[in-house]
C-alpha cells in the first residue's frame, strides 16, 4: 500500500540530493505498515532511517525532513496525553494507586498513526528553489555564500572524479581495442589489421600542487575547490596542497584528516593564526614564498587557482613582477594551470594579469561553473 507521506517523504530527500529509488520508496511503505501501530516515533525514524540513508552525510537531512513530515508539535501531544491519562483516572476499574507517571522515554501510549498530524498537503512542503544539478551550471561568482547544499556537491564531484581517474588508469591494463585508431593506422596495409591498437589513455604520472588563493575576491570559490580536492585526492599519485594570499600555507596535511570538518577546521585554524581571513593579495611575494617551500621539477603540475587580481603589483619597465616570479615557476616545473573563477571578459582589466602571466607560459582556464571545475580536474 502506497503512503502519501512516505512518498512526500521520498520526494523531499530527492530534492535534497539523497539517492532515492522507487525500491526504497517501497521498502519504506512496507515498514510503515509493520510499525505504524508502534507508540515510539524514534523507532519509526531510525527504521526508515535504514531503509534510505546509505552515506552518513545524509543523516542531518533526512532527520530535517522526517520532523518536518512526522512529528507533531508538543502541546499536542500532550493534549493527547492528557486525554489518555484523564481515561484512565475516570475509569472505574482501575485503582488511583495503580496508575503511574510514564518515564522520559515513553512520552505516550498512542500509536505513531494517532501521534503525527492528521491533516497533510504535499504542495505545501518546502521545494529547494535551486536543483542540485542546476547548481552545477550556476556562474561559480553567484555562489559567494555558504551552502550546505554546494559542500555535499563538491564532495560528490571529488568522488565522481575519483572514479573517472580510476577509470582512466584501470583502461591502462584492458585490451579493449580501439578500432578508429586501427583503421587508421593500417590503411597503409591495405586495410589488413596488421597492427592493432588499443584504448590506452595518456596518464600522467605526476605530482600536483594545488595552490589556492584565498584572498576576499576568491574566497567562497577557493572553499569549494578544497571541498572537490579533499574528496579526489586519493586518485593521485602524488599531491600537496597550499593556501595563499599575501603569506602561504602548506595544508597537505589537513587533506589526510578522517572527515571534511576535520580538515576544514584544520585550514582555517591555520589560516587565523597567520592572518588569512579575507585578506588582500600581494602574488608577488606568495610566489616567492612558494618557490622556497614547494620542491619543484619536470615532473611537477602546478595549478592554481586565482583571479590573476594583482593589487599590489609593482612594475619596472612595463614588466610585472609577480610576472617574472612565475615565469621561473613555470621554468622548474612540468606544466603551470591557472583555474580563473572570473568571467572572460574582465580579464586584462587595469587590475587583471591575465595576459602576463599567459605571456610567460601559464596555461590560464575559465571556471564557468562548478561542473565546469570538475571536468578540468578531472584532465589532469
Amino acid at each position: 500500500m502506497v503512503n502519501e507521506r512516505i512518498v512526500a517523504l521520498s520526494n523531499q530527500l530527492r530534492e535534497e540530493g539523497v539517492q532515492v529509488s522507487v525500491r526504497s520508496t517501497k521498502t519504506a511503505c512496507d515498514v510503515w505498515e509493520l510499525m505504524k501501530s508502534s507508540t515510539n516515533i524514534k523507532d519509526m525514524q531510525n527504521a526508515l532511517k535504514s531503509v534510505y540513508i546509505k552515506d552518513t552525510h545524509d543523516e542531518k537531512k533526512f532527520d530535517d525532513i522526517f520532523e518536518e513530515l512526522f512529528n507533531e508539535p508538543d502541546e499536542t501531544i500532550k493534549h493527547k496525553t492528557k486525554e489518555t491519562s484523564d481515561n484512565a483516572i475516570n475509569d472505574p476499574a482501575i485503582e488511583q494507586e495503580d496508575i503511574m507517571g510514564m518515564p522520559d522515554s515513553q512520552i505516550t501510549d498512542i500509536p505513531i498513526e494517532q501521534m503525527i498530524p492528521p491533516e497533510f498537503d504535499a504542495e505545501t512542503l518546502q521545494q529547494n528553489k535551486i536543483h542540485e544539478k542546476d547548481l552545477l551550471k550556476v556562474d561559480v561568482n553567484h555562489l559567494n555564500t555558504f551552502d550546505e547544499r554546494i559542500v555535499d556537491l563538491c564532495r560528490k564531484l571529488g568522488q565522481k572524479i575519483a572514479n573517472n581517474r580510476d577509470r582512466r588508469k584501470r583502461l591502462l591494463k584492458s585490451n579493449n581495442i580501439n578500432m578508429p585508431r586501427t583503421i587508421r593506422k593500417n590503411l597503409k596495409n591495405g586495410g589488413k589489421l596488421i597492427d592493432i591498437e588499443y584504448h590506452k589513455p595518456k596518464i600522467n604520472k605526476t605530482k600536483h600542487i594545488f595552490l589556492n588563493d584565498v584572498s576576499g575576491s576568491c574566497d567562497w570559490i577557493s572553499n569549494w575547490f578544497f571541498s572537490i580536492i579533499y574528496a579526489c585526492q586519493k586518485s593521485f599519485d602524488k599531491i600537496s596542497c597550499y593556501e595563499f594570499d599575501s603569506k602561504v600555507i602548506e595544508t597537505t596535511d589537513a587533506l589526510k584528516t578522517e572527515s571534511y570538518e576535520i580538515s576544514y577546521e584544520a585550514v582555517t585554524l591555520k589560516k587565523l593564526q597567520r592572518g588569512m581571513i579575507h585578506g588582500q593579495t600581494d602574488m608577488a611575494n606568495s610566489f616567492k614564498e612558494f618557490l622556497s617551500k614547494a620542491h619543484l621539477n619536470h615532473r611537477t603540475n602546478v595549478i592554481i587557482l586565482s583571479d590573476c587580481r594583482d593589487w599590489q603589483g609593482k612594475r619596472e619597465d612595463g614588466i610585472l613582477e609577480s610576472a617574472l616570479i612565475l615565469k621561473e615557476i613555470v621554468t622548474k616545473s612540468s606544466k603551470v594551470m591557472i583555474f580563473n573563477p572570473e568571467p572572460m571578459n574582465k580579464w586584462n582589466t587595469p587590475t587583471s594579469c591575465v595576459k602576463d602571466y599567459q605571456n610567460v607560459g601559464a596555461e590560464v582556464y575559465e571556471i564557468k561553473n562548478l561542473n565546469n571545475l570538475a571536468k578540468l580536474i578531472t584532465k589532469l
